[in-house]
This record gives structure tokens, C-alpha cells and sequence, in this order.
């Protein structure tokens, strides 16, 4: 009889929709949420936090700690995060660069993007701007070329992440030039050094190139979107040098995998409110990034058109894993 009671109990919660969510999960949050930035302080991935907790500290009701954890491009914080608790209180900020990105970039690479993660909310797009310094004898995209044609060994670009390093290499592969690296853990040191003219050039994403086109310190050449912005009207997008010459990054908000479906959700709703909050929107547009809502699913399903267009970025930039 014993037995007939305990098998009656799991049939009834079968019927009513399996086993009931943890009290925990129904109480989440009920401690402070940490999100770690994979980079430090200035760039898109630190704003884009920082903007988003302000949200999430209204619609989750609690306390949400930005923390910085830059090195190796990224990998420390994935790593560090794919070894949190499930919990819903460690979640990262993703990009292209930590997700599709990562397995062109890098040949060490010790976690899995997509099975290592749940991917729990996306917040935008956005393109990169190609400058140089404000006393650069460069003032388009050809002359850059021309430049890097005749004098290779001067010629070279600084880059922090996937969105200057790739547009850059795929400048290199449509140009027939071989303008060299120069890597950076911070976008604010690679922007005090282009300022100072110490890198004649780099490719940085629309977030972080905001506040030094301000007041003209630097010369824009080209976006990578396939149309002008609206905040730089004048700058000519990349293919109109080279047909087809496109690329396009994204920040969204990733945890370790097997995090409670019920708190996923809960995150979900939270990320997407963001992106209908006037206050976020206007922010996030200012530096040139278009937010976007997705549902986890949608999410997904993005994620998967991402890792196939990476495919083509690679090949067309002839990325070898470092």
C-alpha cells in the first residue's frame, strides 16, 4: 500500500504539471546578484552592465553588484562564471566575441558557448566606427590603403576584442594589405593611446568609440553597418569601399548552464523590461547601440545565425586561432 501511495503522489504531480519549483527559485532573488563584465572599466560591455543594473535593481528588486574581470580576452570571466553555482546570482555579459567569435579566436578555449551557458536575455546591436587620431595624415578608408600598400612595416591597428580585431583583419583580406595587431586587455588604454597617436588606427565598436568622438579628438572613416548613423551622417560605411563588407556585434546576458528554467524566465522578463525602459533605451542608443527583446528561444535561435556568420567572417579575414 505503501508503495500504491507513493506512485499515486508522482502520478498526481505529473498531472499537475511535474515537480513543483523550489522554494528557492520562487523566493529568487532574495540576495544580491553579481553580473561580471569580462572586460574593464570604458567599454561596451562595462556600460552596457552598468545601464542594465540600474534596471534590474528596479524590476528584480534587488541589489545588483557589476563586477570587472578582464584578461585574456574575455576567456578568465567565461571560465570563472561557467564554474559559478547555477544559481541565478553569477550571470556574465556575452558579446560576439566571448560566443560565436570565440572558437575562431581562440585555440585554448575551455568552455563550450552554447552548452556551458544559458543564454537569458539579449540587449542589443551594434557596428564598429574605423578612426584614427585627430592630426592623422589619413582622412579616408583609400588613404589608409594606400598607405599600408607602400610602407608595410609601419602599418598596424590596435584592437581589444572581436569588434576591432575582425573588422580589421577583413579590411586587411578586401585590401590585399598586412597591417599588423597590436592587442589590448582595456578599451580605455587603446583609446588613450590612439588619442596620442601611439596606434595610427583601430576599428572600435560604436559604445565605446562615443565619448572620444566627442569634441572631434578623433576622424572617423567608416562604419561597418551596412547603412550611415544617424548620429554620423556624414561617415561613410565600409562598403561603399568594398561591397559587402559588413559586420555587426551584440552584448546579451548569459549564466551557467543548468540555472532553474523558473529563474531563466524571471531574468528574461527582467532584461526584456530593460528594453522598453525609456531611460535604457535612450542610453544605450546615445553610443550607437540598437536594443533589442528576445525571448530565450529567440535568443537561441539568434545565437545560431550568429555562429553561422561567423564561419564567413573567419574565412573572409583568415582568422587562425591564437
Amino acid at each position: 500500500m505503501r508503495n500504491i501511495s507513493r506512485i499515486g503522489v508522482v502520478c498526481c504531480l505529473g498531472l499537475l504539471g511535474g515537480q513543483p519549483a523550489h522554494a528557492s527559485d520562487q523566493n529568487y532573488p532574495s540576495r544580491p546578484v553579481r553580473i561580471v563584465v569580462p572586460y574593464g572599466p570604458g567599454g561596451i560591455g562595462d556600460f552596457t552592465a552598468r545601464a542594465l543594473a540600474k534596471e534590474l535593481t528596479d524590476s528584480l528588486k534587488a541589489t545588483i553588484v557589476v563586477e570587472n574581470k578582464p584578461g585574456a580576452s574575455g576567456l578568465v570571466a567565461m571560465n570563472a562564471v561557467k564554474a559559478a553555482a547555477p544559481d541565478g546570482y553569477t550571470l556574465v555579459m556575452t558579446s560576439n566575441t566571448t560566443l560565436p567569435a570565440a572558437r575562431h579566436l581562440f585555440k585554448a578555449l575551455a568552455y563550450d558557448p552554447m552548452k556551458d551557458f544559458v543564454h537569458v536575455g539579449m540587449v542589443g546591436v551594434f557596428g564598429s566606427v574605423a578612426l584614427v587620431p585627430k592630426n592623422s595624415p589619413f582622412k579616408t578608408i583609400p588613404e589608409l590603403v594606400e598607405f599600408a600598400r607602400k610602407n608595410p612595416s609601419k602599418a598596424f591597428y590596435g584592437y581589444t576584442n572581436a569588434s576591432s580585431q575582425v573588422p580589421s583583419e577583413m579590411l586587411n583580406a578586401r585590401a590585399g594589405i598586412r597591417m599588423q595587431g597590436v592587442g589590448y586587455k582595456e578599451a580605455g588604454q587603446a583609446s588613450t593611446d590612439l588619442l596620442s597617436g601611439q596606434i595610427p588606427f583601430m576599428f572600435l565598436d560604436t559604445v565605446a568609440a562615443a565619448p572620444i568622438l566627442q569634441g572631434g579628438r578623433v576622424i572617423p572613416l567608416a562604419v561597418t553597418q551596412t547603412q550611415r548613423l544617424e548620429k554620423l551622417p556624414e561617415v561613410a560605411t565600409m562598403t561603399d569601399f568594398y561591397p559587402g563588407f559588413e559586420f555587426s556585434g551584440f552584448i546579451s546576458v548569459s549564466a551557467p548552464a543548468r540555472t532553474p528554467p523558473a529563474i531563466v524566465d524571471k531574468l528574461n522578463a527582467a532584461v526584456r523590461a530593460a528594453s522598453a525602459s525609456e531611460a535604457f533605451r535612450a542610453a544605450i542608443e546615445s553610443n550607437g547601440m540598437v536594443p533589442k527583446a528576445f525571448s530565450v528561444a529567440e535568443l537561441d535561435e539568434f545565437l545560431q545565425s550568429e555562429n553561422r556568420k561567423w564561419e564567413t567572417y573567419a574565412a573572409t579575414a583568415r582568422l587562425v586561432p591564437q
